[in-house]
């Protein structure tokens, strides 16, 4: 079975929460951090076992395991498989007819794993409703993602479409107004964020495609006065998630 390699302090805390079965804490050496990930993985129920730094050094795949590191099978507390994982068609259809505000981020084509778990750290902290990736040209998950988040991977809703261009009709269609991230876009500050709300941000360098670009309702930027000509990517999703929730629960 293939399993899952979670590490990072914040990232195994986050995982061992959401689980009581299917995973394996491999722990060398003590420190209070250590410690306080064994007692929360045997309060789960969760294995742990202790290994030379050796074994340890072999079973990282290269990664800073600071002594500790978590394995995951794809068995979880409640027997299925994370509720992370959203149908696309059904998560629209419920944001669509329930609360006033939502907000859904579509990233198009983010492949730097750095990138997307420093956008999904932000997306669990502003309470994103849903985020859409792609099947292809995405960075998709693993243990940079998990590491770089702070385990906010494991926690915010994610739907994977073949299609993002689709998906943005998809959502014009359930009413959501749909804002596309470039710097040559209208100030963010000056644009009405409030009701149905969908962002999409798109690759370093490249930006939005083409295709997703014409089916947006409207192109956003954020003002700013430094030397070089934009903000990373993952920088300019917070900010304009921040935006957007200011003004939604601003009532």
């Amino acid at each position: 079975m293939d399993r899952q390699l979670i590490y990072g302090f914040h990232a195994i805390e986050e995982a061992l929460k959401k689980r009581h079965r299917g995973a394996d804490l491999m722990v060398s050496g003590r420190s209070k951090r250590i410690s306080a990930l064994i007692a929360l993985a045997e309060q789960k129920g969760c294995k742990v076992r202790n290994v030379s730094r050796e074994e340890l050094d072999n079973l990282s795949k290269g990664v800073d395991h600071r002594g500790v590191l978590l394995f995951l099978s794809d068995t979880v507390s409640s027997g299925k498989k994370p509720t992370t994982n959203r149908d696309f068609d059904t998560a629209l259809q419920q944001l669509a007819t329930g609360e006033e505000q939502a907000l859904i981020l579509l990233l198009d084509g983010i492949t730097d794993p750095q990138n997307l778990g420093a956008i999904l750290r932000s997306a669990d902290q502003f309470a994103v409703d849903l985020v859409v990736l792609p099947e292809r040209r995405s960075a998709g998950d693993g243990a940079v993602v998990d590491k770089v988040s702070a385990g906010a991977s494991l926690h915010v809703p994610r739907s994977v479409v073949p299609n993002i261009p689709r998906a943005v009709e998809g959502l014009k269609k359930a009413g959501f107004w749909v804002y596309g991230a470039d710097m040559g876009g209208d100030c963010a500050w000056n644009l009405s964020l409030k009701g149905k709300v969908a962002i999409v941000l798109g690759a370093e360098g490249r930006g939005i495609g083409r295709l997703v670009r014409e089916r947006c309702d409207e192109i956003i930027s954020i003002p700013s006065r430094g030397h070089i000509d934009s903000f990373n990517v993952s920088v300019a999703g917070g900010i304009l998630l921040y935006e957007c929730r200011r003004q939604q629960w601003s009532d």
